[in-house]
């Protein structure tokens, strides 16, 4: 008996089908709806043994690799000729300096 797919075809075209698809293995839960998500805890008990028993946990996750462009900013530019006197003052913070050298790696140079 031909499956609910096959009807509607002419005479003989469904056993054609199937002879068409039994040709080519395939998977047997293969289907048009996609597998059910993983509710949390429905992969079993929380204290049953790890799936990855070789695998460290304190072995750091792989970072995503990121393209690092420089950051350059006219902004930055226009105010690092106020900021500069101001880092080079005896009475300027650590912070302020670091913070001044921050921004004048932000400026493109003009030799560059």
């Amino acid at each position: 008996m031909a499956d609910a797919g096959y009807r509607g075809q002419a005479y003989g075209k469904a056993k054609e089908q199937e002879e068409a698809l039994s040709a080519v293995p395939m998977e047997k839960d293969m289907g048009a709806m996609p597998p059910a998500p993983v509710v949390p805890g429905g992969e079993g008990d929380m204290t049953r043994p790890s799936q990855y028993p070789q695998q460290s946990i304190m072995a750091p996750a792989a970072p995503a690799p990121r393209a690092q462009q420089p950051q350059t900013s006219q902004n930055v530019a226009r105010l690092l000729p106020s900021l500069l006197p101001l880092a080079s003052s005896p009475y300027a913070s650590p912070s302020t300096r670091r913070i001044v050298r921050a921004m004048q790696a932000m400026v493109p140079r003009q030799d560059q």
